[in-house]
């Protein structure tokens, strides 16, 4: 091995001994909707303004079903993922979270009718698929750090690495992720994984994965 690839070698390795991965947890939910908002601010849920999103994330590290994880580096969030392993007891735990802004949830969907289609997939549309597929469990949110963008691959390949683990250790080898094609980048991530498109809806397409899907480090690396 060359000197020059030794060194590109040993600073990768020192890259990712500084990538501090932890499950998510209460003292998260603030960095966490801070970078969501930051990153997804015209998204749905961010349209509703910074401290819904805080809200959202409270609640959804109280349901029991509720998983994620964060990484850190130098005290620096890069990056999330959440997820769930029944979909349907997710949206139950934080239901209230948009009931106290029915106004604002109202108005919104007046305002952009993508919002209100994107509701109404989720609502009737993709619970089917879920019955179709056998599976409850669903890949909700994957968020990185744009400041940091050199970092995005390897803080990639931790959590997703992460989250099918997560999976796998509770049985689940087969799980939904619904990709608004409002964010080409998420769904360019989903085919890169492997992820079926298991329906092609107005607002979203819902992918499935199955654990014989292919590696996330080997697809990443073919960028």
């Amino acid at each position: 091995m060359s000197s020059e690839a030794n060194k590109s070698e040993k600073r990768g390795q020192h890259l990712l001994n500084g990538l501090e991965l932890l499950p998510m947890c209460a003292e998260h939910a603030s960095d966490v909707a801070g970078l969501h908002y930051k990153e997804l601010s015209w998204s749905f849920n961010g349209q509703l303004g910074p401290d819904h999103v805080r809200g959202l994330y409270e609640a959804l590290v109280c349901s029991k079903s509720f998983f994620g994880y964060v990484i850190y580096r130098k005290g620096q969030l890069l990056g999330f993922v959440t997820a769930t392993t029944d979909s349907g007891e997710i949206r139950s735990s934080i239901r209230h979270t948009y009931r106290s802004k029915f106004l604002g949830v109202a108005g919104l969907m007046l305002r952009h009718p993508s919002f209100l289609l994107g509701v109404l997939e989720s609502l009737f549309v993709v619970p089917i698929a879920f019955k179709r597929y056998g599976t409850k469990a669903e890949w909700l949110t994957f968020v990185t750090n744009t400041e940091v963008s050199y970092l995005t691959p390897l803080v990639a390949i931790k959590l997703i690495d992460a989250v099918r683990d997560h999976f796998h250790a509770c049985g689940i080898s087969i799980y939904l992720a619904q990709g608004v094609k409002q964010n080409p980048k998420a769904m360019r991530l989903y085919e890169k994984l492997g992820w079926e498109v298991a329906a092609r809806l107005l607002i979203h397409n819902i992918y499935v994965y199955r654990s014989n899907a292919r590696g996330a480090a080997m697809v990443l690396d073919k960028r």
